[in-house]
This record gives C-alpha cells, sequence and structure tokens, in this order.
C-alpha cells in the first residue's frame, strides 16, 4: 500500500510539475502579446501625432490660399514690409506667426515626447523656418512662450525634411 501512494505521490508531482510548465508557457505568451498590444498602441499614438502636425500645416496654408489678402499680408510680412502702424496687417500677420509658432512648439513637444521621429519634426518645423526669423527681436520676445523650440530648430538644422 505504501509503494502504491508513492506512485500516486510521483505521478501528482510530475502532473503538478506539468502543470507549473504549461502555466509559465501561458504567461509567457501572455507576456508577448501584452508586449506587442504596447507596441501597437504606442504606434497608433506615434502615428495620430504625426498626422495631427500635416492636418495642422494643411490647415494653415489653406488659410493663406484661400484668404488672398492674407497671402499678400504674409509675403509683405516675410519681406518686411508690413506697415508696424497699419494695426489690422500687423496684427494679422502677427496672429498668423502666432499660430506657425505654436505648430512648430507642437511639433518640438511631441518630438521631445518620443512620438515623432527627428526627420519629422524638421519636416514640421519647415513652414516655421520659411517664416520666421528667429533672431529677430519680435521672435527673440516670444520665444519665452515656446521653451525648448530654439533647440529643436538647432537639432533640425542639420536635417533636410
Amino acid at each position: 500500500m505504501k509503494e502504491r501512494l508513492q506512485e500516486y505521490a510521483l505521478i501528482a508531482e510530475i502532473v503538478s510539475a506539468l502543470a507549473v510548465v504549461a502555466g509559465l508557457i501561458f504567461v509567457g505568451l501572455e507576456i508577448r502579446q501584452s508586449t506587442d498590444q504596447a507596441a501597437l498602441n504606442t504606434r497608433a499614438i506615434e502615428v495620430a501625432a504625426y498626422q495631427d502636425l500635416i492636418g495642422q500645416i494643411i490647415d494653415i496654408n489653406r488659410d493663406v490660399i484661400n484668404d488672398a489678402e492674407l497671402m499678400d499680408i504674409v509675403h509683405r510680412g516675410q519681406a518686411n514690409e508690413i506697415d508696424p502702424f497699419d494695426q489690422i496687417e500687423s496684427g494679422r500677420y502677427n496672429r498668423y506667426i502666432i499660430i506657425i509658432t505654436r505648430h512648430a512648439d507642437l511639433a518640438c513637444f511631441q518630438y521631445k515626447q518620443g512620438l515623432i521621429s527627428a526627420e519629422r519634426m524638421a519636416a514640421a518645423l519647415e513652414i516655421f523656418r520659411a517664416q520666421v526669423d528667429v533672431n529677430k527681436p519680435e521672435f527673440l520676445g516670444m520665444e519665452r512662450g515656446v521653451p525648448g523650440l530654439r533647440d529643436c530648430l538647432e537639432i533640425t538644422s542639420q536635417i533636410s525634411p
């Protein structure tokens, strides 16, 4: 009888060991699936962040294209031909610059959060680079409201979009 109990105990140990191995395999598969899902979620966030930046660029360009007066103001602003005493024109141009500066700030923030690559940030900052002279006193004053933007501009200055 004692031998029979020992056989049952041995069988129970073998079954227990197999159950532990099966449990470990199951846990391993679950961890792998969870890791894959986390990677997919991260990728979806990266795609959404970049789509948001592209959507903003499209909106900014659409606003300028659809408004001939604003297009003229932007071109004259780039050429430093805006009359600072014309409050309407200088106000529209300054608001336009604020919009593209905020767009650049968002691209920089998304880069720093690891949501977009340096190359994507460089492409998103092109609209800013084309419009804003970062050495002008107007930008130097506004720069306080966009911490880190100059760092992002320096990072992307070596990258061609």
